[in-house]
């Protein structure tokens, strides 16, 4: 029996130094492989990281630019309601102004047509005086008093003249 167990040890050693062989042939290779493939995380990880600093700086930048946008947009909405108080304030002023005008033209209309009318009205009522006048006086005068009448309002015009 000592030749079957001497050839199990024989058998052992041997494939321990298999083992070992491949282990340190495999074992490089593997190492190698793990060795890349960590260097391959490492640069994802690295890449990732510079893409979210890159992805922070152009968050930051877009809310930059909204929040300056939200004050332009805040500035365009106070111009816009300033110059829009001011169109009402002149077209109030300008509203106002054309109403006082047109109040002092029918003042004026008024008084020119009430001036009208007393004229006409002193017209007829001189006209109507006049006319009664005559009638009266020539229903009461005589031919030679009507002479003498005729006389002293020719004697009166000459002296006005």
């Amino acid at each position: 029996m000592e030749g079957i167990v001497m050839e199990s040890v024989w058998v052992a050693v041997g494939f321990v130094v298999f083992v070992a062989l491949i282990w340190r042939r495999v074992g490089a290779a593997v190492g190698g492989m793990l060795d890349d493939r960590s260097q391959k995380i490492k640069q994802d990880l690295d890449e990732a990281r510079a893409l979210r600093e890159e992805a922070l700086e152009e968050l930051h930048q877009f809310q930059r630019l909204h929040r300056e946008a939200a004050e332009e947009a805040k500035t365009m909405l106070k111009n816009a309601e300033a110059t829009a108080e001011r169109i009402r304030e002149n077209a109030e002023k300008a509203a106002a102004e054309t109403v006082k005008r047109r109040e002092v033209q029918a003042s004026a209309k008024i008084k020119a047509a009430e001036a009208a009318m007393v004229k006409e009205l002193q017209e007829r009522a001189a006209n109507l005086a006049i006319a009664t006048a005559t009638e009266i006086i020539t229903s009461k005068l005589d031919e030679k008093a009507s002479l003498e009448l005729a006389d002293t309002a020719v004697g009166e015009i000459e002296k006005l003249n």
